[in-house]
């Protein structure tokens, strides 16, 4: 699916979308701004002299200055504390071939943060691990990079601490393992190379190479394994394979298909295949969320049917009970079937991509490409599916969108809210949506370019699947 979405993100750059997927504005620098805080600064000194003086010249009002003085300390003080409170994030704004990536506030000016932020390709995952940040980006010949910038009072390193490079791939996605007894683990899935590797997570040397070649489901006419969205419950890695039968179409298999990986041995267990739908997730699933383990310890994935352009195939949600390895064959949710926007059906399908609420819920992104060759019109719409109760419901408050913000959307840290970047004909900005109330807040507005990811920046913090893994080692 990233060739596809490399053509329409060339159709978007393109259009030249009023919200502004242009360059850096070239007006000003990051240089530029410096002097004017640094000037500032300065005027605070001298207020604070002038002020020291008045105290003196004046000593029947001195008690009531010095009292003053203690407050504005206070006043001071506190706000420092708020500052340093304040949640930072790493971010990525995408601009037309390149994404640009940092660390920031949301409460911070975008269009000054992003120029002092890294350049990459805007086909590839950003991540943060364990006091580093990971961007995992390829090219137009499917050559990719992996770098590890690492963080230091949460400011985010100019230059890669390591990289690590695979040719012809088309590496896009990986997935990270947290562990007791080490740094963790790094997989990064080769798309186009029919494998996983496994990776030090520091160094980026590859440590061991699980082949996938031996599964192409040839039986469908598959070509190639192509592994996508994936997720860990703790001690299995489950991994869908697309199974893709035509690349020049970029089509997937007919049938879902998922490797389940033992993550100790770094081994494939088995792979098992399921006719309830098509091929899941898929080959960019770049945030690794169109799949996941809900606090019984189910697994779920998507089937997005290819966007339904391909008559035959299935959409829907599958799944995989708690401690078994097949698919179950007695539950299928088709969101084709569901009520949506005051009719009984819809012909909506989910984009790769989203995040687990908890209680079956399920925060995505909801469309259909009524008109093929149109990717700048704005008919996507932010959704809640409930999987336990089989529903589709609009998100309130976020008008209609384009279709490729998927990857923006980021559970936060406490596990109350969602983080999404939207974007109209009247603009671009990043909102928070409150999982409890269901209330939506704007956070930041965009200015330069569109919201790719807004990651939180932990190390460790509250997530549904953790505590279910938990729940379930008990």
């Amino acid at each position: 699916m990233n060739l596809f979405k490399n053509k329409i993100l060339m159709a978007l750059a393109s259009a030249s979308l009023v919200f502004g997927l242009a360059a850096c504005d070239d007006s000003s620098s990051a240089s530029a701004d410096e002097p004017t805080s640094s000037s500032s600064v300065e005027k605070e000194k001298d207020k604070s002299s002038s002020s020291k003086a008045k105290d003196k010249s004046s000593s029947s009002k001195k008690e009531e200055k010095s009292s003053s003085s203690v407050k504005d300390d206070a006043k001071s003080s506190s706000s420092v504390e708020e500052k340093k409170e304040e949640s930072k994030y790493l971010l990525s704004f995408m601009m037309e071939t390149s994404q640009f990536v940092g660390i920031a506030p949301l409460s911070a000016d975008q269009k000054k943060i992003v120029k002092d932020f890294i350049e990459a390709p805007n086909a590839g995952s950003v991540a943060y691990f364990n006091g580093s940040v990971y961007v995992l980006a390829t090219d137009d010949a499917m050559n990719s990079t992996l770098s590890r910038y690492e963080v230091k009072d949460l400011k985010m390193a100019d230059e890669p601490a390591a990289t690590a490079k695979f040719t012809g791939t088309n590496a896009i996605a990986m997935k990270f393992l947290h562990t007791e007894k080490s740094d963790g683990k790094l997989y990064v899935e080769q798309a186009l190379g029919d494998a996983i590797t496994v990776v030090d997570i520091k160094t980026l040397k590859t440590v061991k190479t699980i082949d996938l070649s031996e599964y192409i489901d040839e039986e469908s006419g598959a070509l190639s394994t192509v592994p996508g969205s994936a997720v860990i419950d703790g001690k299995k890695m489950y991994v869908s394979l697309n199974q893709f039968v035509d690349f020049n179409n970029m089509i997937a298999g007919p049938r879902g298909s998922v490797a389940i990986i033992d993550l100790n041995k770094d081994e494939v267990e088995k792979v098992i295949y399921t006719d309830q739908v098509a091929a899941l997730g898929g080959m960019d699933d770049m945030n690794g969320t169109a799949s996941f383990v809900d606090e019984k310890g189910d697994i779920y994935f998507y089937s997005n049917a290819s966007y339904s352009f391909i008559e035959g195939y299935k959409e829907g949600w599958v799944r995989i009970k708690s401690g078994e390895s097949e698919f179950d064959k007695d539950w299928v949710f088709r969101m084709h079937d569901a009520a949506y926007d005051g009719k009984k059906t819809n012909n909506n399908s989910l984009m790769v991509g989203g995040t687990y609420m908890g209680n079956g819920k399920f925060f995505g992104f909801f469309g259909t490409f009524a008109d093929p060759t149109n990717f700048n019109n704005y008919e996507w719409e932010f959704v809640v599916v409930d999987v336990y109760k089989k529903t589709v419901e609009k998100v309130k408050g976020l008008t209609p969108t384009i279709p490729w913000f998927a990857p923006s959307i980021h559970r936060d840290a406490d596990g109350k809210s969602v983080l999404v970047g939207h974007a109209d004909s009247k603009g671009g900005a990043i909102y928070r949506y409150d999982i409890a109330s269901g209330k939506v807040t704007k956070e930041m507005d965009v200015t330069t370019g569109t919201a790719y990811y807004i990651v939180p920046v932990v190390d460790y913090f509250y997530d549904v699947r953790v505590a279910a893994t938990m729940l379930n080692s008990i």
